[in-house]
């Protein structure tokens, strides 16, 4: 089969998941969860580390446990969820959502040097789509494309449903910059391990997690105003919130400056992630590149 029938296929698949009542799809999804959490041994062992990392200072190691096979359920939702919103029009879509803070992403973009939204893995990432609706302007995001072709079409379509267009990693900084330039609303996620030599070490749940530099070279270039947004769901209804802009830090040094403001927006999406740890993308891991490396070995 080529690229073009699988996606075919894909789709269909998807699109009767999309019918299953909604009773039995989150039955599923609960199931499938648990299942994937007790076979999955490589995720289950990262996922369970992180959340020790995060939360062992006060959580037991049963609490952990359960709230890492509530993740795994999360992850397997959103993908039900998906399947679920495809066969909607645009006012069935949003009729599933509650937008607030607007007030912030308007007044940031009457300023008129365009947007960058900080995102995260938090919740149904896909529905973010719907909080551009109520600016009226036309919003991208970047993103990295994935290497299963069918799937990453299928992805791709959906999130240009509703005035949103991607931009694929690679080709970002320079069409990030003409788009924020024309006054316009780009997004883009800053929870991910990098390599160490393509951004600095920051705090994230108390411990060195290396984040990509390019986030605050853009938002220190464009002078662009930078506000969190981010989604969270509460059976089947979905909130997508507009936080207050986070304040740009210049000091003259450069390299502090990119060291600061990633600092700043690693610790506002911490703050969201210790609000809503069930809903967090934890099976990534976070803190995968160390701020060191072995002393060589040397013959005596």
């Amino acid at each position: 089969m080529n690229d073009d029938q699988i996606y075919r296929l894909l789709r269909l698949l998807v699109l009767a998941l999309g019918r299953l009542p909604i009773w039995l799809a989150d039955f599923c999804a609960h199931f499938l969860g648990l299942l994937w959490f007790k076979f999955d041994a490589r995720h289950r062992k990262i996922t369970l580390e992180n959340l020790t990392r995060a939360f062992g200072d006060h959580m037991t190691p049963c609490q952990i446990k359960i709230l890492g096979k509530q993740v795994f359920k999360n992850i397997v939702t959103i993908v039900f969820e998906f399947a679920w919103t495809l066969k909607f029009d645009r006012d069935t879509f949003l009729s599933h959502f509650t937008i607030k803070g607007v007030e912030y992403i308007k007044a940031a973009h009457a300023r008129g040097k365009g947007v960058i939204g900080l995102l995260c893995h938090l919740g149904n990432f896909e529905m973010l789509i719907a909080g551009i609706e109520p600016v009226g302007v036309k919003g991208y995001a970047i993103y990295r494309k994935l290497d299963f072709k069918p799937l990453e079409r299928l992805i791709r379509e959906n999130r240009s449903r509703f005035n949103l267009e991607v931009i694929p990693k690679g080709k970002s900084s320079k069409t990030a910059e003409a788009i924020l330039n024309q006054g316009q609303i780009v997004g883009s996620l800053l929870d991910q391990s990098v390599d160490w030599y393509m951004g600095p070490f920051v705090d994230f749940f108390g411990a060195p997690a290396c984040t990509h530099r390019g986030f605050a070279k853009l938002a220190l270039k464009t002078k662009a105003p930078v506000l969190p947004i981010y989604t969270v769901r509460k059976n089947r209804h979905f909130t997508v919130e507009f936080l207050p802009e986070i304040p740009l830090v210049e000091t003259g040094d450069p390299i502090k400056d990119i060291e600061i403001n990633t600092q700043n927006y690693t610790s506002a999406i911490e703050s969201l992630v210790r609000k809503y740890p069930d809903q967090y993308f934890w099976v990534h891991n976070r803190w995968k590149t160390k701020n060191y490396c072995p002393w060589p070995k040397t013959d005596d």
